[in-house]
């Protein structure tokens, strides 16, 4: 009676119990995983690891390796090199006594060299003026010292341009930034591969178009030096 006792004890055993559990072991290592590529810009190379460990574990094999610095997965970004380049366009323009000519601001895209449209350019045309030529000697010699590439955007106010040469701001604007690569690359000799050309006519203000004093302004010509991206 025992023996038959024992052997509906045994029957009644679940031996795909362990299932639920390894289940629910998978579930919170997938869990743990994305949770570390969502906090982290990872490394294609850990980022290969962690798609291995994760394969092993799917196929059963609960061996661990080594826990690794969660700082591996980071690749730290550092702007130093950007900062330093700035300093250096700072002296470059001082040094030359341009500090009043050319401004520097630095964005995401990278540092921007904004030159106003009299030092460059007489009102409504885009011949460059024989004064500017010095000033983008200067610039020049900044371009030299860099490998990165350079985008000309061109920029007017929001008073209408129609002329019997430009029909609108945005040829106006195209037309100058058109002008100020064409110094650089026929009269300097830079490759004409590293350059780009924008015009935002009107449409790219860096003040209101409210009074004369900032209508000026925003007529301008910006040089970007464009920040070199990482290849992955």
């Amino acid at each position: 009676m025992q023996r038959r006792k024992r052997r509906l004890e045994e029957d009644d055993i679940n031996t795909d119990s362990w299932l639920a559990t390894y289940s629910d072991t998978i579930t919170l290592l997938l869990t743990f995983f994305i949770l570390l590529y969502s906090m982290s810009v990872v490394d294609s190379q850990k980022l290969k690891e962690l798609s291995n460990a994760m394969q092993q574990s799917l196929k059963g094999n609960v061996e661990i390796e080594e826990l690794k610095d969660i700082k591996d997965l980071k690749i730290e970004t550092d702007n130093s090199d950007y900062e330093d380049l700035s300093e250096k366009l700072n002296k470059i323009i001082e040094k030359n006594g341009l500090t009043e000519v050319i401004k520097i601001r630095q964005e995401d895209r990278g540092i921007v060299l904004q030159l106003d449209e009299t030092i460059l350019f007489d009102s409504g045309k885009a011949e460059l003026k024989d004064y500017s030529r010095e000033v983008l000697e200067t610039i020049t010699t900044i371009i030299n010292n860099t490998e990165n590439d350079v985008l000309v955007e061109g920029n007017t106010d929001n008073i209408p341009m129609n002329n019997e040469k430009f029909g609108s701001n945005w040829e106006l604007s195209t037309a100058r930034a058109v002008s100020v690569v064409r110094y650089f690359v026929e009269g300097q000799n830079i490759d004409p591969t590293r350059f780009a050309v924008k015009g935002y006519g009107e449409y790219n203000p860096i003040v209101e178009n409210s009074t004369p004093e900032n209508r000026a302004i925003n007529r301008r010509v910006d040089i970007l030096i464009v920040e070199q991206k990482e290849k992955k």
